[in-house]
């Protein structure tokens, strides 16, 4: 699997902004989130 770095595009899988594309902005790994 590969990982997820900042400033790749991503579309959100859950949430209330489901189906929704971005830029990941920052990754959090110790909390294993990441901002879109």
């Amino acid at each position: 699997m590969q990982k997820i770095r900042k400033g790749d595009k991503v579309v959100v899988l859950a949430g209330k902004d489901k189906g929704r594309s971005g830029e990941v902005l920052s990754v959090q790994p110790k909390e294993d989130t990441a901002l879109v």
